[in-house]
């Protein structure tokens, strides 16, 4: 895969991503599946992994900003929206941890673009 092909693929992968959280932060509980790890770290997995390809695929660092802000505002609407779907309940920690995973997600690959356009420049 050329550079191109890359950014594309991370694109829809990210888009996917995003929706997948939509999805899944507006089911009802019993409908929502469980991986068994503490809920914190699926909203940090989750988040994280959207932002790092959103981060790949737009590969600008003007657009870390707005990647981490758009996943930072998409996670306070879906809380506020589990306020009225059975089964689910609105958390603050749940919109903070989203956040941080969205920051993460943008900073490591960041980072990783970084290190690997020095090597492979």
């Amino acid at each position: 895969m050329n550079r191109k092909q890359i950014k594309l693929a991370a694109r829809v992968g990210g888009f996917l991503a995003t929706v997948t959280i939509i999805i899944l932060s507006i089911v009802p509980g019993s409908m929502r599946p469980h991986t068994g790890a503490p809920p914190e770290l699926e909203h940090v997995a989750a988040y994280a992994l959207a932002a790092a390809l959103l981060t790949v695929g737009y590969d600008n660092k003007r657009y870390l900003a707005v990647i981490a802000l758009f996943l930072s505002i998409l996670s306070a609407v879906l809380e506020i929206a589990q306020i009225q779907i059975p089964g689910r309940n609105a958390a603050v920690l749940d919109f903070v941890v989203s956040s941080i995973g969205a920051v993460i997600g943008c900073f490591l690959a960041w980072v990783a673009l970084r290190v690997l356009s020095r090597n492979f420049a």
